[in-house]
């Protein structure tokens, strides 16, 4: 049995969201800016799901803030109502609640097939789905009504009354639901939940040292929970050969112990009793258990070898506080996962059919290797003889694990406003026409710009030259007045060449990111061949063509204003005319930006410093376009790098304004 669909309604910033869990693979991965949700989701399942000791504590607060205004708008209607019946039946029918919606399939297996059978409502042939709703709702709205009206304050709003009182009056109430939805059938209690799914969360926020603090949790306490749960039911015969040698050696102890503190203990009989009382006989017995052991005397060390003389290894050994906050991470994470696995493999009964493991930000202090290699390295901790298979929900701001997970997997999340979006990679619509653009968009993410997902918004540039010195330019385009947003921003800068931009735009579009293109205006004549502007007729760039501003003659393209460069969240820029001049790529826009900065400048260039003076000399705004094409493109970028204070030119400045005014949703 597996879970394929969770469904949340008014929980925090997650108004309606719905997310299909990965189907070939055991981990879905949950990405996007920080406060867009990720946590929320599992926060959600580990909340409505809580059992027993473990109860679900949901708060006011939990309630989404888009429903806090329905609350003063009830609160308004119920006071303009006579009839007391109508007030209670207004408070019912319009009171939010929170909503878990989870969708299970399951096969031939007859535990699956027992678990499913309680939830069936459809009993058409090949059906294998079956869903449960969990409803966090109003309980009884006379008692809400009685008690606010009974409120010793009367200028205490509805929704101030429910913050101190919430748990009172809102209760889990669950729910079989046909697939489909139309069909809807309360449940008695939620007992059903022990047999189906267990949620286990590993947290961001993971203490693993080894010194005394109440928040730190020992990896010498986690090896024992190990030792309980897992060995224990593992190997019995081995769990007793510990537990008889821990006997053993408490006798042998008690023996020694007696010799050692014989001579206390009479001292202590020679001080007198009261008459008729007889001076206790103190004895002192060693009591050992596995739990004393790991818990105050066992302590995790860390070999490693050194070469000494000749070759010969040494092996030391050192306390796990040590060694690497990564590495102890790891072992935290692992020890979880085995735990977690053994506790199911302890219960009692009915296991339950479905394992949800919630893992917050594995990557922290993990090198960029291990974190490329976690997820495929988790999915086998996990691999299970039989019986409960665990699935996984990873959120990560780690651009180096979303590189290895390719596209099905990762469900992308953003806000906007006071609620969240979620986009499913694996829905990513593709051109019918471009049977081939998928692979591409995989190989090229992986091997580039994974954090395309974190950022807030996005650059495609052309060249390398642009990529290096964007950095510069962002820093200075921040300094002008309406654009301070681009120094606080997380700007995502690719590299994609002006024949590639337009491929990237079903993702743009999907992920909805703020995208800004910066290519050349590729100026050629009639025959195809590249030349300046002035005497060009046509575009030979592609994104140009087929996107935006989808015009292809020389004259069209100088023609276009802002709107026509910009298509939803996506804007393109080029080289327009500046100070009488337009420039066929970069390098040329530059020189005719920077005429008084490169005659004055020249000297602080490096490897392009020839070549520029030759061209000063012969009058550099006549011998720009040759001089573009003799310069190095990355030499003379690192040149510019080198010497600071040139002008951004006009195209890239209005780019990078538009940039900063588009709004980050």
């Amino acid at each position: 049995m597996r879970l394929e669909n969770i469904k949340i309604r008014n929980f925090r910033l997650l108004r309606r969201l719905s997310i299909d869990l990965a189907q070939d693979k055991t981990t879905t991965i949950l990405v996007g800016p920080n406060n867009s949700g990720k946590t929320s989701v599992m926060e959600a399942l580990r909340l409505f799901i809580g059992q027993g000791a473990e109860a679900p504590k949901i708060s006011f607060h939990d309630l989404s803030q888009l429903r806090h205004r329905d609350l003063k708008r009830i609160e308004r209607k119920v006071a303009a109502e006579a009839d007391p019946e109508k007030k209670i039946e207004l408070l019912r029918r319009l009171t939010p609640r929170m909503r878990l919606d989870l969708t299970f399939s399951y096969g031939e297996d007859p535990a699956d097939l027992v678990a499913a059978t309680k939830l069936l409502m459809d009993l058409t042939p090949g059906t294998s789905r079956v869903r449960m709703r969990i409803d966090y709702r109003l309980e009884n709205a006379k008692k809400l009504l009685d008690e606010f009206g009974a409120r010793p304050r009367k200028d205490v709003s509805l929704c101030d009354y429910l913050k101190e009182t919430f748990r009172d009056h809102f209760k889990r109430v669950f729910f079989k639901v046909s697939p489909d939805g139309k069909e809807v059938e309360q449940l008695e209690d939620g007992n059903l939940l022990k047999s189906l799914l267990r949620i286990d969360i590993v947290p961001a926020q993971r203490h693993v040292d080894d010194d005394e603090g109440s928040r730190s949790a020992k990896l010498s306490k986690l090896l024992h929970d190990h030792y309980e749960r897992f060995y224990r039911v593992d190997d019995a015969a081995g769990y007793q050969a510990i537990e008889d040698a821990l006997t053993a050696s408490a006798g042998d102890l008690t023996g020694m112990y007696g010799k050692a503190f014989g001579r206390l203990t009479k001292r202590l009989q020679s001080f007198g009793y009261p008459p008729g009382q007889k001076a206790p006989d103190l004895r002192v017995r060693a009591e050992l258990s596995a739990e004393t052991i790991y818990r105050d005397n066992a302590r995790i060390y860390y070999a490693s070898e050194h070469a000494e003389k000749e070759g010969v290894m040494e092996e030391f050994e050192l306390p796990e506080k040590y060694n690497g906050l990564g590495y102890k991470n790891l072992i935290y994470i692992v020890l979880q996962l085995e735990s977690f696995r053994a506790a199911i493999d302890a219960t009692m009964g009915d296991k339950p059919r479905v394992h949800i493991i919630a893992i917050e930000e594995p990557e922290a202090h993990l090198h960029p290797q291990m974190q490329t290699v976690f997820i495929s390295e988790i999915s086998k901790v996990l691999e299970t003889d039989g019986g409960t298979t665990a699935q996984v929900l990873l959120s990560t701001h780690s651009s180096h694990m979303i590189a290895h997970s390719e596209f099905e997997p990762v469900r992308y999340f953003r806000r906007v406003g006071r609620q969240v979006v979620m986009q499913d990679l694996s829905q990513l619509p593709l051109p019918p026409d471009n049977p081939d653009l998928l692979d591409f968009l995989r190989r090229y993410i992986r091997l580039t710009h994974c954090d395309l997902f974190f950022a807030d918004k996005a650059i495609f540039v052309e060249g390398q030259v642009e990529r290096l010195l964007l950095p510069m330019m962002i820093e200075e385009q921040a300094k002008v007045a309406g654009c301070e947003t681009l120094g606080s921003q997380y700007v995502s800068i690719s590299e994609v060449g002006g024949g590639h931009a337009h491929k990237f735009k079903p993702i743009i579009d999907f992920l909805g990111i703020p995208s800004l293109i910066i290519t050349d205006l590729d100026s050629v004549d009639d025959g195809g061949k590249k030349c300046p502007v002035a005497t060009g007729k046509s575009t030979s760039n592609a994104c140009l063509r087929k996107w935006i501003p989808e015009k292809e003659t020389v004259e069209e393209l100088q023609a276009c204003d802002n709107a026509a460069k910009t298509q939803g969240c996506i804007r393109v820029a080029y080289q327009v005319t500046q100070d009488g001049h337009c420039g066929r790529s970069f390098e040329e826009a530059f020189i005719y930006a920077n005429i008084t900065w490169l005659t004055d400048n020249h000297a602080k260039l490096s490897t392009t410093k020839a070549a520029v003076k030759k061209a000063i000399d012969a009058g550099l705004t006549a011998q720009a376009w040759e001089l573009s094409g003799k310069l190095g493109k990355v030499d003379f970028a690192l040149d510019l790098m080198g010497a600071p204070g040139w002008e951004i030119p006009l195209y890239i400045q209005q780019g990078l304004q538009w940039l900063a005014e588009h709004p980050a949703k």
